[in-house]
């Protein structure tokens, strides 16, 4: 019979996701992952099967945590304002320093894991998404132009986004963010 858990699973994986995020699977030991979540290897193995596998299921949280914050910050009517907020949320919100998992796990992992490469552009694909309902809200509300390609635009902001990302996980100057992010935003300000 097994013994039950004494241990609260989504508090392991956020502890996880924290490890994974900041140093990145492979520069992740499994010692440091038992000794950040408190694991023994064998809990650590009869709940998540592997790194791997603890390392997927903490990706999947950063990714519903990242686009529940992505959307909530989407939500105001005011579409330009919205976007604008949703771009500076990226210097100063939760985990910035350590740029977007996401991003980081495209470079590390994407190009050699073709399960790591399909959950970064489905997370890529879900962001530029929520960023194409936020332009059509725009427009249809007139906060945003309505001569704008919605989808061409939500993509250049995805990419955008991304590019912020991984310039500040390399520790840019913030002041070349700033500068980044305000001609990002210019595109949506332009008027025909």
């Amino acid at each position: 019979m097994a013994r039950p858990r004494n241990f609260d699973e989504e508090d392991v994986l956020r502890k996880a996701m924290a490890l994974f995020w900041s140093k990145g699977y492979e520069s992740t030991s499994l010692a440091e992952l038992l000794q950040t979540t408190g694991l023994s290897k064998s809990s650590l193995y009869e709940t998540f099967g592997s790194k791997r596998e603890l390392f997927l299921r903490a990706f999947q949280l950063y990714k519903k945590d990242r686009m529940d914050g992505l959307t909530q910050g989407l939500s105001q009517p005011d579409a330009y304002l919205a976007l604008t907020n949703a771009f500076k949320t990226v210097l100063d919100g939760k985990g910035s320093q350590m740029g977007c998992m996401t991003a980081n796990e495209a470079i590390e992992l994407a190009p050699h894991d073709p399960k790591l490469q399909e959950m970064v552009e489905s997370d890529f694909y879900n962001i530029e998404e929520v960023f194409r309902q936020t332009i059509e809200r725009g427009k249809e509300n007139g906060s945003l132009r309505a001569g704008l390609d919605s989808r061409k635009l939500a993509r250049f902001l995805t990419v955008s986004l991304q590019g912020i990302n991984v310039m500040i996980r390399a520790q840019a100057k913030r002041d070349v963010l700033e500068d980044f992010i305000s001609v990002a935003l210019e595109k949506l300000n332009e008027r025909e």
